[in-house]
């Protein structure tokens, strides 16, 4: 009989690079390392280091990494070694001034307002300063 064990699972477009699951992996079973400055990151979940606690799943402010309790989801024991998740995460890039960013994604929105507007979710899409610039002008002048 082969035993399961529950398996993480990583969604690129929610991740904000703030490498929290990293840091809360007791097991140092996550790798963020940057391939190119501003440009993009290697996300790697070893998953036979992982010893799913689940502390990236509780810490992760953007519900990025998600652990499964389902059997048809579970990565069977006898492909522990060879199982990892890998993935690229990219910057996008500011619309207005075109420096690099990291995109704010929606659900991280949904849990720091109370109800989701175009002008918040289209000032999320602006790097920190022209946010800042933009918010500035519209208070200030």
């Amino acid at each position: 009989m082969n035993a399961y064990k529950g398996k993480i699972t990583f969604d690129k477009e929610q991740c904000v690079l703030c490498q929290t699951c990293a840091f809360v992996c007791p097991a140092g079973a996550i790798n963020i390392t940057c391939v190119e400055p501003q440009k993009s990151y290697d996300f790697i979940i070893w998953h036979n280091t992982c010893t799913v606690c689940g502390n990236c799943t509780y810490f992760c402010p953007t519900g990025a990494i998600t652990l499964s309790n389902t059997l048809a989801e579970a990565t069977p024991q006898s492909e522990k070694y060879t199982s990892i998740t890998a993935n690229i995460v990219e910057y996008g890039e500011c619309p207005n001034c075109h420096e690099p960013m990291i995109n704010v994604p929606l659900t991280m929105l949904k849990r720091s307002f109370k109800t989701i507007s175009e002008p918040i979710t289209s000032l999320f899409k602006l790097c920190p300063k022209c946010r800042r610039d933009h918010t500035f002008e519209r208070r200030v002048l």
